[in-house]
């Protein structure tokens, strides 16, 4: 308090009327001390109370209209990545149109390369693997036992031959039930969630809706910024920006590596197939597939070796194709991460792969396919949006312990309590 109103109010007021204006700062530091130790409590609880149920009311709502919105949302998020490509050919005289409907017959030939060759071929070779298992585990008791031993000059304990013979013929003999039981489950599940039905409306409706979005993509993105607060308009679009850095560099990169990865994998095994007598169109299956699914990261790697190191085991052609199928994989996983990746994604991008397959695994058990579609962009969100986040949680009372912002001349520049302190 300044000193001319100290000399004052002793001099014009009486006793107490000086001591209640004297302590009037005290009087502050009280009030605040009391909002923090008792009020403050019941109003986070409140808050809390309240984003609860707005959560459970937004999750349910999507819980129910998950098969409505699905295919909406990956119609948005195809028009979002195909977006830059339509542009680079509007930007060199095609007509946005014409653009579109390249894209869309492009697509339109890759599902029905798939659904013709690449799924009946991937079929077959599951059908195969999943009856010759018996016969699998037969041939490492018999064969690959004794070659074990004989490299390595020991024996292997005979409890160990037993745990393969019992899993051979338990397989060989419950195999078949569970086969049963699991088409029996999908045929349920089919039926009783539609999915038939809502495939065939998704293959005509995702076409259209991604059209559309295309077409108006970049109206959409305009009209949408006017309703952006004025007041954080300049720091939502910079945000907006670096999330669309994070998921759509990260997601479009991932796309470019899996074709690169897909071709690599399907020469090497085509060649390796063709040679050992195995089918070189099962190797060109086995090697886009693998390397279709690699958009998951690791994901598609693992599925591929395995599926071609069991054919080949089955196929009993020896060492050579077991060597060629290593060498196709070790090679291209080389490539993958010291020269695809680092040319095509670069440095730019913050989402590491377990924080890829972490929001996957989440996603898809809280929203099932819908969570699938969703984890990605809201990972990359939080990720944009977590130095913020723990910026506001540093200059919180909570974290500086109930301290007063100094906003003194004293104060130093990085004193945590100054409301302009730098990180």
């Amino acid at each position: 308090m300044p000193q001319s109103l100290h000399l004052l109010a002793q001099h014009t007021l009486p006793g107490r009327a000086a001591v209640s204006i004297a302590s009037v700062e005290d009087i502050d530091l009280d009030s605040k001390s009391f909002w923090l130790r008792y009020r403050r409590y019941p109003f986070l609880l409140t808050k809390f109370v309240f984003f609860a149920l707005v959560t459970i009311m937004v999750w349910t709502i999507l819980r129910s209209i998950d098969a409505v919105l699905f295919p909406v949302l990956l119609s948005l998020l195809l028009a979002y990545l195909l977006d830059p490509a339509v542009d680079w050919f509007e930007d060199r005289g095609f007509s946005r149109t014409t653009g579109i409907g390249m894209f869309i017959c492009l697509g339109a030939l890759l599902l029905a390369a798939f659904t013709l060759v690449l799924y009946p071929t991937i079929s077959h070779i599951v059908d195969r693997i999943v009856e010759e298992v018996p016969q699998l585990l037969m041939m490492l008791e018999d064969q690959w036992i004794p070659m074990l031993e004989s490299a390595l000059g020991t024996p292997i304990p005979h409890s160990l031959r037993e745990l393969f013979t019992e899993l051979g013929s338990g397989t060989e003999g419950q195999l078949p039930d569970l086969l049963a039981g699991a088409a029996s489950s999908l045929a349920d599940a089919w039926s009783q969630t539609g999915a038939l039905a809502a495939s065939l409306l998704n293959l005509v409706l995702i076409p259209i809706l991604t059209f559309y979005f295309l077409r108006d993509f970049d109206i959409m993105k305009e009209e949408a910024s006017h309703y952006l607060p004025v007041k954080y308009k300049a720091w939502l679009i910079d945000r907006l920006q670096q999330m669309d850095v994070v998921v759509g560099a990260w997601i479009r990169g991932q796309i470019e590596v899996a074709i690169i990865l897909g071709g690599m994998y399907a020469l090497g095994l085509g060649i390796t197939f063709q040679l050992s007598g195995i089918g070189g169109v099962n190797g060109v299956a086995i090697g886009m597939i693998g390397g279709l699914l690699n958009i998951v990261p690791y994901f598609g790697f693992l599925i591929g070796f395995v599926m071609a190191m069991l054919l080949t085991i089955l196929d009993g052609g020896g060492w050579g194709p077991i060597a060629g199928v290593v060498a196709t994989f070790g090679i291209a996983q080389t490539l993958e991460g010291y020269v695809v990746t680092p040319r095509i994604v670069g440095e730019k991008v913050g989402l590491s792969p377990v924080v890829v397959i972490i929001s996957l695994l989440l996603g898809a058990e809280v929203l099932g396919l819908l969570g699938v579609l969703l984890a990605i962009p809201l990972a990359g969100s939080l990720r944009v949006l977590l130095p913020d986040m723990i910026r506001v949680y540093k200059r919180s009372d909570y974290y500086l312990g109930e301290l007063v912002w100094d906003t003194s001349d004293d104060a130093t520049p990085d004193d945590p309590r100054r409301p302009d302190a730098e990180e």
